[in-house]
C-alpha cells in the first residue's frame, strides 16, 4: 500500500538526483555521519554501557547515579572513575563481575589525569654546554667583594666579602695584574679577555677560566673594579649546540615497564655505548622526576673535554598531541579531542537542521501571505523585513545571552528569527508569479479558502526555492554556529564544540591536533552538504547551460 504517489515529474527530478553519483554519495555519508553521532554515548563513554557488579546488571551511561553496590565497595558518594574501579581489587576478585565499555572510554567533558598519559610519555634528555659566567668586584687589596653566581666555579671557598682574595683563586698573570691596577688608579683601559687557569680542581671541571673586563674611562679612582668571569668552551668556542635525546618507555601486557627506546633523531648525533648507558640512567630518573643540573648531573665528553649539563623534560602538559589511547589528541583542559568531535558533530548538525527547518518554515509562511494577498499587506511586510534585516544580530545575540544565559535552544530560537529572511524573498516572488495563474483562479471560483489554496494548491508549486536552498541554509547554520563558538558567544562553555576547540588552537598555537581534527570534520561535513545542494539544484534545472540567440 502507497502512502504517496509522487508525480511523473518528482520522479523524473530523483532520477536525476541518483545519476549525479557524487551528490547520492554525499547525501549517504552525510546520514550516516548524523546517525553514528546520534549514537555518540555508544562510540565515546567514560561510563560502561554494561555492567554486572556483585550480581546486579547496570548501565551506569544512563544512570545519574552510580549504583549502590559500586558506590559501598568504592566509599564514594558520587562520581565513580569507573575505568580505575574496573581494575580494582573489589571488582577483580569475583570473576563474573563484567564490565562492557564504549570503544572509546573518554566522555567529551572528561578531563584526564596526568597519570593516565604514563604509557606515553616521553622524556627528553637536554644535554646542554655548561658554560657557567659570574661576576665579583676586586677592592685595591684585590679581594673579592659583591660575587654573583662564582660560587659554582670555586664551590669549596669562602667567597664572603673581604675573606677571599684573587690570587687565591686563579694564576693572576703579568698581564691581568697590570690592568686591573691601571683600572683601579683610575685610567682609561680597553676592554680586554685573559684566560687563566683555576688555583684548584678538586670540585671544578673546567680547566681553563675567561677573565672579562669591561672598557674604562678616565677618571677619579674607583673604590672597586668589576670583574666578569666565564668558563671556556673547548678550543676557545663561545658556543656549542646542545644535544637532545627522547626515550620512550615500553611496557608488557601489564602496563609494567619493561625497557627505554631511544627514539630517533635527525639533528642529534647517535651516542657512543658510554654515554648511551648514561642517558638511560638518566631517562629512568626522569620518568619519576625532573633532574636538572642542580642535582649534580654532568657529563664531559671524552674527546673535546666539553662539560654537559643534564636536564630532563618529563612535565606533561595540556594539550597533549595525539597517542595511542588518545588519537586525536587531548584539548586545553585535557580532554580527549575525538570524543568532543563526535559529539560535537550531532550538536552541530542537529542545530543546523532545526535552524534550516525553523528558517524554512517561518520564510515560507510570511513569504507566502505576502506573495498571495500583495497589495497593503505586502508592503507593510515588507518594510518590517526590511527593518528586521538591519537589527545587529550579533549584538542582539550578546544582549540576550547576558540577561538570559547561553543555551543551545535560546541559541537556536534568536537565530532563527534572523535566518528566514533571505528565503521569504524567494517565496514571496514565487507567489506573486503564481497567484494570477488559471489554477488559483478556478480554486477561487470553487470557494476554496485562502489557507487551502495556499498550502494546497500553490505551494506544492512553489517548492523550488525551498528545496534547493535547504542544504545551503544548512551549511550557512552549521557556519554560524561555529563562528559564535569561536567568538566566544555560542553555546555554554562545556558544550563540545568545533569552534570552542578552534578557539584554543588560536591560544596554543602549537597545538596543530586542535587546528587539523575540527577543521576536517567542519570540511567533511559542509563539503558533503554542499555536494547534496548542488545535485539537488541539478535535479530541479537540469538544463547544463543556456546561451542567447
Amino acid at each position: 500500500m502507497k502512502f504517496f504517489n509522487l508525480s511523473p515529474l518528482t520522479q523524473k527530478r530523483l532520477e536525476r538526483f541518483r545519476r549525479s553519483r557524487i551528490a547520492f554519495w554525499s547525501l549517504r555519508l552525510l546520514i550516516a555521519l548524523y546517525v553514528i553521532s546520534l549514537g555518540a554515548e555508544f562510540i565515546c563513554n567514560g561510563d560502561p554501557l554494561l555492567m554486572r557488579f556483585n550480581g546486579e546488571w547496570s548501565c551506569p551511561f544512563l544512570m545519574k547515579q552510580p549504583p549502590k553496590s559500586v558506590l559501598e565497595a568504592t566509599g564514594e558518594t558520587t562520581h565513580i572513575d569507573y575505568r580505575l574501579f574496573t581494575k580494582s581489587e573489589a571488582f577483580k576478585k569475583d570473576a563474573n563481575n563484567f564490565a562492557l565499555f564504549a570503544p572509546v572510554r573518554y566522555s567529551p567533558g572528561e578531563t584526564l589525569d596526568t597519570a593516565d598519559l604514563e604509557d606515553d610519555k616521553v622524556v627528553t634528555l637536554s644535554l646542554i654546554p655548561n658554560q657557567p659566567v659570574g661576576r665579583f668586584n676586586l677592592t685595591h687589596d684585590l679581594s673579592i667583594v659583591r660575587q654573583d653566581n662564582c660560587k659554582q666555579f670555586f664551590p669549596q671557598t669562602d667567597l664572603r666579602d673581604g675573606h677571599t682574595k684573587l690570587t687565591d683563586l686563579i694564576e693572576l698573570t703579568p698581564e691581568l695584574r697590570d690592568a686591573i691596577n691601571a683600572r683601579l688608579r683610575g685610567e682609561a683601559s680597553e676592554a680586554m679577555e685573559v684566560i687563566v687557569a683555576p688555583m684548584s680542581q678538586r670540585a671544578f671541571p673546567w680547566q681553563q677560566l675567561c677573565v672579562v673586563l669591561a672598557k674604562k674611562q678616565s677618571g677619579e679612582p674607583p673604590k672597586t673594579v668589576r670583574v666578569n668571569l666565564r668558563a671556556v668552551l673547548p678550543n676557545n668556542q663561545r658556543f656549542l649546540p646542545k644535544l637532545t635525546y627522547a626515550f620512550m618507555r615500553e611496557a608488557d601486557e601489564n602496563g609494567e615497564l619493561t625497557k627505554l627506546v631511544l627514539k630517533p633523531s635527525k639533528k642529534t648525533p647517535p651516542p657512543s655505548e658510554a654515554l648511551m648507558a648514561d642517558l638511560t640512567t638518566w631517562a629512568t630518573a626522569g620518568f619519576k622526576k625532573d633532574i636538572t643540573a642542580a642535582d649534580g648531573i654532568f657529563y664531559t665528553d671524552p674527546e673535546t673535554g666539553t662539560v654537559y649539563a643534564v636536564y630532563a623534560n618529563n612535565n606533561i602538559r595540556f594539550p597533549f598531541p595525539p597517542t595511542s589511547s588518545h588519537i586525536f589528541g587531548l584539548d586545553g583542559s585535557g580532554r580527549d579531542v575525538f570524543s568532543r568531535i563526535v559529539y560535537a558533530t550531532r550538536i552541530a548538525m542537529s542545530f543546523g537542521l532545526l535552524l534550516a527547518v525553523t528558517a524554512t518554515v517561518l520564510g515560507m509562511i510570511i513569504g507566502s501571505i505576502q506573495g498571495y494577498f500583495g497589495g497593503k499587506v505586502d508592503i507593510c511586510v515588507q518594510r518590517f523585513t526590511e527593518i528586521w534585516a538591519a537589527m545587529p544580530f550579533l549584538y542582539i545575540m550578546v544582549l540576550v545571552g547576558a540577561v538570559f544565559g547561553r543555551s543551545f535552544w535560546l541559541l537556536l530560537l534568536v537565530y532563527g528569527l534572523f535566518c528566514w529572511l533571505g528565503l521569504s524573498y524567494y517565496m514571496r516572488a514565487e507567489f506573486l508569479r503564481l497567484r494570477n495563474r488559471p489554477f488559483v483562479a478556478a480554486a477561487r471560483c470553487q470557494g476554496l479558502t485562502n489557507a487551502r489554496i495556499i498550502f494546497r494548491h500553490i505551494l506544492p508549486n512553489a517548492l523550488t526555492p525551498i528545496i534547493t536552498l535547504f542544504p545551503f541554509l544548512l551549511v550557512g547554520a552549521i557556519g554560524s554556529l561555529v563562528s559564535l563558538d569561536f567568538l566566544g558567544f555560542g553555546l555554554p562553555p562545556l558544550t563540545p564544540s568545533w569552534g570552542e576547540l578552534l578557539n584554543q588552537a588560536q591560544t596554543y598555537r602549537w597545538a596543530w591536533w586542535l587546528i587539523l581534527f575540527p577543521s576536517l570534520a567542519i570540511f567533511t561535513v559542509m563539503f558533503l552538504t554542499v555536494m547534496v545542494g548542488e545535485g539537488v539544484r541539478n535535479a530541479f534545472d537540469p538544463k547544463p547551460f543556456s546561451k542567447l540567440q
